[in-house]
């Protein structure tokens, strides 16, 4: 009689998955907690609250490592992966939009190095270039986000997959009284 395990341990390149989705969720849980403490809109509060929520569910999913726990981290993670892509529809238009206009010179809270810089950014094409390119570097890093949510994703279904496959060959051995 065999015990062994049908399927490796998940790797991504070399690193194990399961350390690398908990430091995952760790990191995106500390972004999200102080993305909500900086924060000065609900809305903005509200949605990094959420993520905050859904780092800990998959902290915990991770942390357990059984079937039950994985397939609920998996729905958070793609939960999560929706949160970005919206993020990515809405935030770099807003954000290029709020430069471009020129609105964001009215903004009080902001260093003088930053005002400075924008004191420099006077007439309509330079405010136009201004917004693309915060716009664009904005587009970069929720992009960004989008791929580290969807590894996340990923990374949580190989570990579902290996723990419904452990837990499947240790069901099937025979215990002998």
């Amino acid at each position: 009689m065999s015990t062994q395990i049908p399927m490796d341990p998940p790797k991504f390149l070399c690193m194990p998955a399961r350390p690398l989705v908990v430091g995952l969720a760790v990191f995106g849980a500390i972004r999200s907690f102080v993305q909500f403490w900086m924060s000065s809109g609900f809305g903005m509060a509200g949605t990094h609250f959420c993520v905050l929520l859904l780092d800990l569910l998959l902290l915990f999913g991770a942390y357990k490592n059984d079937v039950f726990a994985l397939k609920w981290s998996q729905r958070v993670t793609f939960a999560c992966v929706l949160i970005a892509i919206i993020r990515f529809m809405i935030y770099p238009v807003v954000f290029a939009s709020y430069m471009a206009s020129g609105l964001s010179r009215n903004f009080t809270g902001i260093d003088s190095e930053e005002i400075e810089i924008l004191g420099n950014v006077t007439t309509p094409e330079q405010n136009f270039v201004f917004g693309m390119i915060s716009g664009f570097t904005l587009e970069f890093a929720t992009a960004l986000s989008i791929g580290v949510e969807s590894l996340k994703y990923l990374l949580v279904h190989r570990l579902w997959e290996y723990a419904k496959a452990t837990e499947a060959s240790s069901s099937s051995r025979y215990v002998i009284p």
